[in-house]
C-alpha cells in the first residue's frame, strides 16, 4: 500500500504577509522561531538627520514579510495566528497567491550586491531580460531602455506591486526565452 503525504502534495512557495505597521522585524523573527523560512527586504543606506549622515537598515517592502511555506490549513494558520500578522496578501484561503521564487531569487541578489538602485513604479510592460555576467548574474527583471549603452532593468515582486530599478549595460543582458503553452 502506498500512501501519500500531503509534504509531497503541496510544494513549498513564497507567500506575502501584511504585518502591523512597522512590525515587519518582530514579525519576521516570531515566524522564524516557529520554524518558518522568512525573508525580509532589507538594505543599507545613508540617510541625513539634520547635520548628519548615518547608515540605517531599511526594508524595501515596509509592511511586508516574505514567507516560504507549503500552504497546508495548519501552516496557514500558524502564520495568521502569529502577533503583528494582518493577513496574506491578496486573496483569502484557500486561492492564497504565490510570488515565483525567481522574483525572490532575483530580488535576494539585487540588494545583497554593492550595486546602486533606486525604487521605481511598478513596471507592467518591456522585455524579461535576465543580466549574464558581472556581480548580478542570474538576476531577472525586465528592461526598460536608457540609452543605446545602458539598460535600466526592473526586478519586480508582481504579487506585491513593487519594483527597485538598476542601471546595466546592455551588453550583460539577455533577452528570457518565452515558453508557449499548447
Amino acid at each position: 500500500m502506498v500512501s501519500t503525504s500531503v509534504s509531497q502534495e503541496i510544494p513549498e512557495r513564497w507567500y506575502a504577509i501584511y504585518c502591523k505597521s512597522r512590525h515587519d522585524v518582530q514579525v519576521r523573527n516570531r515566524l522564524k522561531s516557529k520554524g518558518i523560512q522568512t525573508y525580509l527586504a532589507e538594505y543599507r543606506t545613508r540617510v541625513r538627520w539634520g547635520q548628519r549622515i548615518r547608515k540605517v537598515t531599511r526594508n524595501l517592502l515596509p509592511g511586508y514579510v516574505l514567507v516560504r511555506i507549503q500552504l497546508t490549513p495548519k501552516n496557514y494558520l500558524r502564520v495568521l495566528q502569529t502577533q503583528g500578522v494582518v493577513r496574506f496578501i491578496d486573496k483569502p484561503w484557500p486561492h492564497v497567491p504565490w510570488i515565483p521564487d525567481e522574483q525572490v531569487d532575483s530580488l535576494r541578489l539585487l540588494l545583497n550586491s554593492n550595486c546602486p538602485f533606486e525604487e521605481v513604479p511598478y513596471w507592467d510592460c518591456g522585455e524579461e531580460v535576465e543580466i549574464i555576467a558581472g556581480a548580478l548574474k542570474g538576476l531577472q527583471g525586465k528592461v526598460v531602455e536608457f540609452s543605446k549603452k545602458k539598460n535600466i532593468v526592473v526586478v519586480s515582486i508582481d504579487l506585491l506591486k513593487r519594483s527597485v530599478a538598476v542601471e546595466i549595460n546592455a551588453a550583460l543582458l539577455r533577452r528570457k526565452k518565452k515558453i508557449l503553452v499548447a
